[in-house]
């Protein structure tokens, strides 16, 4: 992989350096993401240290290049977390329970009793979000609801993205714990 990314002679070093450093950075990876990961992140890394290498000159310390860029991606792939929506699941899969309430919720109703489940849930659902605080409630409403990305409502508020995504997180947290019974009363009836 990294002799097709560079070509030339003056690389070789650089080539030598990755190799000799490649399974001790990979371990360090491993360490901190799951091992799926390991081999995108390594990869990311070599070709962002590849193309330094080219535009600003030779790096002299590839290793520490390399275990640093690593960290860094490492931080930045934890920051970016996948927005999941109020029903999914930890991993943002959704769970065969919230693919039953996604059914009764959002297609036409079968019967009178999802009729009545749906009617149910979103008045308990109204009644949840509107004891929210006002900063989570409003983050919650507009992610949700009107389908803002957080960026855009970073740029309208002025507030951070991070700040935002904890909000959000603050919200469907206090939200599921309000909303178990009616939760559980949906999926196991």
């Amino acid at each position: 992989m990294i002799n097709h990314m560079v070509n030339d002679d003056s690389s070789g070093k650089l080539i030598e350096a990755i190799k000799s450093c490649q399974a001790k950075v990979k371990a360090f990876i491993a360490k901190k993401v799951p091992l799926s990961e390991v081999d995108d992140i390594f990869q990311e890394i070599v070709c962002n240290l590849i193309k330094a290498d080219s535009l600003n000159g030779p790096i002299d310390m590839a290793a520490a290049w390399l275990y640093k860029a690593a960290k860094n991606e490492i931080i930045d792939r934890y920051r970016k977390k996948r927005e999941t929506l109020f029903w999914d699941g930890e991993e943002g899969e959704p769970s065969m329970e919230s693919m039953e309430i996604s059914a009764i919720l959002l297609n036409q109703p079968e019967s009178s009793e999802d009729s009545y489940l749906r009617q149910l849930f979103w008045e308990e659902l109204e009644k949840a979000i509107a004891e929210l605080p006002h900063d989570q409630r409003e983050i919650f409403v507009q992610t949700e609801f009107k389908g803002m990305s957080f960026k855009e409502i970073s740029a309208e508020t002025n507030v951070s993205v991070n700040t935002l995504l904890s909000r959000k997180h603050r919200a469907v947290v206090g939200l599921r714990k309000k909303l178990i019974e009616l939760y559980e009363a949906i999926v196991y009836r």
